[in-house]
């Protein structure tokens, strides 16, 4: 499924660009994928094949071709002369080969587009849709992704088989209604001429509408089932917290072992401290000794009168 965004200056949600039926094979949805919007709209009988036979036929190539025929066409003498005809018949086959390339291109062209036609009921494009259609759709697009993107879901916790084929069926048969609803909406007229248009127009209109409230229904149900899918989740990662921290108890055990090692460590290098102290202070005596006998021992320098 592809998506566009909207941008109007609110905050609307992401309407997809493409939604498709489950049983619409998976090359066909390649195909669709890679196709221009204005490819999706096109007519497969609006490309002609056979119209690939004038491809050559431009002001550039003719230009180009008349300049070489008028020099080939010429008698030639010398060394070109054995290559004169030869080379007339040369550029005549690249034009041939240029214009059957052009043709089978066109013909490969119209078979795509005709594939995508064939498959149009198989599909739902966002132009299709009404804007409340849309916002509708969108809605359910975000709560299936939702549920397929969660841990839950990935590691089969709530029956991954099942979403994987109900929640594609669920967002194939919302957007195929509301396709219908929005057509039907389309198709309205702008203005009823007469009272009995109006009173059709309004029992039309309630229909309509409660087509859309059922939608609404599905939509609103499929968001629940989003909603408890996130908190499953999120219980789910706090579960696999709670493993990691007590997986890690024994880290932490071993840690405190080293705390109280710490502490012993700590008095070891206090002791060692008191005795490197007591040290420095034996140094600091025998120094003030070693000062006071280079004093006695000295000579008295006497001051000249």
């Amino acid at each position: 499924m592809t998506t566009k965004k909207q941008d109007d200056g609110k905050s609307k949600l992401v309407v997809p660009r493409l939604t498709f039926d489950p049983a619409l094979p998976q090359d066909l949805r390649d195909l669709l994928r890679s196709a221009e919007p204005r490819e999706l709209r096109r007519s497969p009988e609006d490309i002609t094949p056979w119209k690939g036979i004038f491809a050559p036929v431009r002001k550039e190539t003719g230009v180009v071709g008349l300049a070489w025929v008028l020099m080939w066409s010429a008698p030639q003498s010398g060394a070109f002369a054995p290559y004169q005809w030869t080379s007339l018949g040369v550029g005549g086959g690249l034009v041939m080969i240029w214009s059957a390339g052009s043709v089978l291109e066109r013909r490969s062209e119209r078979e795509r587009l005709r594939r995508m036609r064939d498959a149009r009921t198989q599909y739902v494009m966002d132009t299709d849709l009404s804007e409340d259609a849309g916002q509708l759709l969108a809605r359910a697009d975000t709560a299936a992704n939702a549920v397929l993107r969660s841990a839950v879901h990935k590691q089969d916790l709530i029956d991954r088989q099942r979403n994987e084929v109900a929640l594609p069926q669920q967002q194939w048969e919302i957007a195929e209604t509301l396709r219908e609803y929005s057509r039907l909406v389309k198709a309205a007229p702008v203005k009823a001429e007469g009272a009995k248009v109006t009173a059709l127009l309004d029992t039309r209109d309630r229909a309509l509408q409660a087509s859309l409230d059922g939608i609404t229904r599905r939509v609103v149900a499929l968001e629940g089932y989003a909603d408890q899918v996130a908190e499953a989740d999120r219980q789910y990662r706090e579960l696999q917290q709670i493993q990691a921290l007590t997986a890690g108890g024994s880290d932490v055990l071993d840690l405190l072992a080293r705390t109280a090692r710490d502490d012993l460590a700590v008095a070891e290098i206090e002791g060692m401290t008191g005795k490197a102290a007591a040290v420095a202070d034996a140094f600091t005596t025998a120094l003030e000794s070693a000062k006071e006998a280079a004093v006695i021992a000295l000579p008295t320098r006497t001051t000249a009168a």
